[in-house]
């Protein structure tokens, strides 16, 4: 079965079931399919090649996405969602490794980008004209790709990387198993669509007969009061959103019930405990993952509470081994590299064999995170492989010096690098961006206490503002060019 087949079932036993609740709208399962078929027609009007195509969407958080999304998947054909966010220079050299066939825009995308392309075709002309349905359509596609994207690439030059049917069906799965939802939810996932994290949200919602909750962006206010009204029950987010919400003290708190799914860094204490005041009925699921590996594993509060640095255990289908730099398995405790097997994984990088190679190996997939298994099972991360330093010959993981050092309330966001140094070979340097008031001798007495003396920084500095990806994580590569210039602020 493709992805989206059923959706042709639920229109026609549940036509109208709400499929899409867009700000004061609502698109029943019904309307929903009757647009999809209707912009398949067209597509296939335009472009008379027999063999699948491959579209790229220019089109933003509103429900033309979905439903040009699904009308492209369900003909077997390729999706590559493009982010406005993207500089022109970004766009353009995604747009010559994509290689699209066709490109759909909408007025909204195009006025909002610093980006245009020729030869464009518009998303409400190939849902004004009615045309009859695709007699062909939803056929099985589960071994062929649906959905390019690309990574935010904040080492470097984007990577387009390949999904296939399988790995996201057999995602959803594992998706319902661990979190518990089904059908009967209604699913919010208010970051853009054009990233992996919402999108998978928005599409197995709507694969599976759930209603999916679309914002046009994020608004901490704006989904409370979505949450507070009871109009969702599940909620993909990452911590920067969840700490948007935390913060929420305008009469609160809800008396729903609630689950938040987690992912791109673990929770901090003080936002966990601030998330369940707000929403004391909610249950916070925190899950590991990655654009070309899909789940890995997931932690419950009882899990978190009882080991607070790990990462869970793995998703239900996904086997975690830990090995050397010789691919040899290690023994639980001890740090290495996780491997990763399970019928999730990516089907590679387009037009980069090397890369793809680095990722799928014979000893299952990884991306270089490094971490350990302890005896019950349990997943901890202390940092990437590419990141790792060597300080008087010793290994250092800047992850988790970061991690120790963000246990001090007045620091609000940190960054370890490795300097270059006759002594040490890299010296440990701290960026430190305050919250309010500075307060050096707490974090050098804290560090001296919680640290071992070679993953100690030797110096601090203080910084006003970081550089971010697209994800709300640090722009690691682009504080590494420029680090002169964060190390010539206030020396702590």
């Amino acid at each position: 079965m493709g992805i989206g087949k059923n959706i042709k079932e639920i229109a026609i036993e549940h036509p109208d079931k709400s499929a899409i609740n867009y700000e004061d709208s609502i698109i029943t399962y019904g309307d929903f399919y009757r647009t999809i078929c209707q912009i398949q027609q067209h597509l296939l009007n335009i472009n008379h090649k027999k063999e699948p195509q491959k579209v790229a969407i220019l089109i933003g958080n509103e429900p033309a996405f979905l439903e040009l999304f699904f009308a492209v998947v369900t003909l077997g054909w390729t999706a590559i969602p493009f982010d406005p966010k993207w500089s022109e220079r970004e766009a353009v050299q995604i747009m010559k490794t994509a290689e699209p066939d066709l490109i759909i825009t909408s007025k909204q995308f195009s006025e909002t980008t610093s980006y245009a392309f020729d030869l464009v075709h518009d998303i409400e002309t190939l849902k004004k004209t009615p045309l009859s349905p695709v007699t062909n359509m939803w056929d099985t596609y589960s071994n062929e790709s649906f959905y390019l994207g690309f990574t935010s690439g904040s080492t470097g030059s984007p990577k387009g990387f390949i999904r296939s049917h399988k790995s996201w069906l057999t995602s959803f799965s594992a998706a319902e198993q661990a979190f518990h939802y089904n059908q009967t939810d209604v699913i919010l996932a208010p970051g853009p669509l054009c990233h992996s994290l919402s999108l998978f949200g928005a599409v197995h919602a709507l694969h599976m007969g759930a209603t999916f909750c679309l914002t046009s962006s994020f608004n901490a206010d704006a989904i409370c009061n979505i949450l507070s009204e009871g109009k969702a029950t599940i909620m993909y987010a990452v911590p920067t959103m969840l700490h948007g919400l935390a913060k929420q003290q305008q009469g609160y708190p809800f008396e729903k019930k609630l689950t938040f799914l987690s992912s791109g860094a673990n929770l901090s204490p003080e936002v966990k405990k601030r998330l369940q005041h707000v929403f004391p009925e909610s249950i916070v699921y925190e899950y590991y993952g990655a654009s070309e590996l899909s789940f890995i594993s997931f932690a419950s509060k009882t899990v978190t509470q009882q080991y607070p640095n790990s990462v869970g255990r793995p998703f239900p289908g996904a086997r975690v081994t830990i090995r050397d730099q010789e691919r040899q398995r290690v023994p639980n405790g001890e740090v290495g590299e996780i491997f990763i097997e399970s019928n999730f994984l990516f089907a590679g990088y387009v037009n980069n064999p090397k890369e793809t190679e680095k990722v799928l190996t014979n000893y299952g997939a990884t991306v270089g995170d490094l971490g350990f298994l302890n005896d019950e099972g349990i997943l901890t991360i202390v940092g990437r492989k590419k990141h790792m330093l060597i300080s008087g010959g010793l290994n250092v993981y800047p992850e988790e010096v970061e991690k120790v050092i963000k246990e001090i309330e007045a620091v609000k966001e940190v960054m370890v690098v490795g300097l270059a140094d006759d002594y040490w070979g890299q010296k440990l340097v701290a960026l430190i961006k305050w919250k309010h008031q500075a307060q050096s001798d707490r974090l050098r007495s804290h560090c001296k206490a919680q640290l071992a003396t070679y993953k100690r920084p030797k110096e601090f500095y203080e910084v006003d503002r970081f550089p971010y990806t697209p994800t709300g994580k640090i722009a690691r590569k682009e504080v590494e060019v420029n680090i002169e210039r964060y190390t010539s602020c206030i020396h702590l």
